[in-house]
């Protein structure tokens, strides 16, 4: 394929500018941006195209870490929102209208609201109703749908961001499609964001010597969906609906059914131990696997043989735990910390820090984000008070196997705060 790896020849700006014209119309935006920096620089654009230093934007908690570097690119401060959770299956649920509802009165000051939808479980937020309420107050809503490019292929799929109202929206299509890993979209439609700032936002992040397999891969990712999507989505829904009918573990009931998340908790391993043993001794390997779950992706790639392998594994795996091991207990839920942060994530990063006993960090300000799985909630964001609840909850859920990503010392022994 080395021969396709071109550099930028004769026509080459003209055949982009085709392709996302093509990309545009099939998902439905007004304009499209071919991104190979993957989603982070098109989630990055977003926030830098309607927030300069000292704005507030409303952001949901569940954010992904790439909307922390685009508030510390931006300058702009967070309005944290938080989100609701389901206890018994120990995942985050996003932020719901009520709660939006409630935030656009309190700061009416903010610039835009940013919302994940869908999340690594498959959960869709109320789009329709969140762009409501938000251009109501004539804010634009930007939507991370990096897991749903797929939507809006197949009716009786949730409908896609940009079909519920959303002005800008990210999709990494090498998650949910068939473009190669890396290559994203990222879509806008509407009045309430300049396209022209949108666009110097891309100019800006995006390396200016894009691979040409890359970008060809979003164009026929884009031809296969606009021209097969429906059709490779039936088969992929009457997989999961299999799924759903036959697996030996319980799934939980997802908005996009596409996502598989089986509980293991009744087991009494944890969802890493449970991947761990399917990989070794069955050849089946999840999208995701937590303290609790096994998250696995069906797509417009997966066959009869795969389903039928994971069944296998399942029901292996059930088998081999069944006896002599105690459920894993249920979490509490996380603390909600405070929505505004202690100072700006931008002056975080840039603040001297140090290292402390993470005992000691209490009533400190963090310089890093400390995000544990599950639910895959930040409990502590970058520029935000340490807490007691939030140590507490952080422990807990190292000790029982948990990750927390973003921390610098993996043992969690230690923290880095501001001096």
């Amino acid at each position: 394929m080395g021969k396709w790896d071109l550099p930028e020849l004769e026509g080459w700006a003209e055949a982009i500018a085709e392709a996302e014209t093509l990309a545009s119309q099939a998902f439905g935006a007004q304009r499209t941006w071919f991104l190979v920096n993957g989603s982070t620089v098109g989630v990055q654009a977003m926030v830098l195209s309607v927030c300069t230093a000292g704005d507030q934007i409303l952001v949901g908690r569940n954010c992904h870490r790439s909307v922390i570097a685009g508030l510390i690119l931006a300058g702009a401060e967070p309005i944290y929102l938080p989100t609701d959770y389901d206890p018994q299956w120990q995942i985050d649920l996003g932020v719901s209208p009520s709660v939006l509802a409630q935030f656009v009165d309190a700061y009416p000051q903010a610039k835009a609201v940013l919302i994940t939808s869908p999340n690594y479980f498959g959960v869709c937020a109320d789009l329709p109703a969140l762009a409501a309420i938000a251009h109501q107050r004539h804010i634009p809503l930007l939507v991370d749908a990096a897991h749903g490019s797929h939507l809006g292929f197949h009716p009786h799929l949730p409908p896609s961001a940009l079909q519920a109202g959303a002005d800008v929206v990210v999709h990494s299509v090498h998650k949910t499609a068939s473009a190669f890993s890396q290559a994203s979209l990222l879509h806008w439609q509407g009045e309430l964001v300049d396209p022209h700032r949108l666009n110097s936002a891309v100019t800006l992040l995006q390396t200016t010597s894009p691979n040409l397999l890359l970008l060809l891969s979003l164009d026929c990712a884009r031809w296969q969906l606009a021209t097969q999507g429906q059709a490779l989505l039936e088969r992929t829904l009457q997989l999961s609906y299999e799924l759903r009918q036959h697996s030996p573990l319980p799934l939980f009931p997802s908005h996009d059914p596409t996502r598989g998340t089986v509980s293991v908790r009744e087991l009494g391993i944890t969802g890493f131990a449970g991947d761990r043993w399917l990989s070794k001794q069955c050849g089946v390997i999840c999208e995701l696997p937590t303290l609790t779950h096994l998250v696995f992706s069906l797509s417009i790639g997966t066959t009869e043989q795969d389903l039928a392998q994971l069944l296998t594994g399942l029901t292996r795996l059930k088998t081999e735990f069944a006896y002599g091991l105690a459920p894993l207990p249920t979490l509490p839920s996380p603390p909600t910390p405070n929505p505004v942060p202690s100072v700006s994530p931008r002056l975080a990063f840039y603040h001297p820090c140090q290292a402390v006993e993470l005992t000691h960090a209490i009533g400190r300000i963090s310089a890093e984000t400390l995000c544990p799985y599950p639910p895959g909630v930040p409990v502590v964001a970058l520029g935000e008070t340490i807490t007691p609840e939030a140590i507490a909850y952080l422990q807990g859920i190292h000790q029982a196997g948990g990750v927390i990503t973003g921390a610098s010392d993996p043992t969690l022994r230690t923290v880095k705060v501001l001096v």
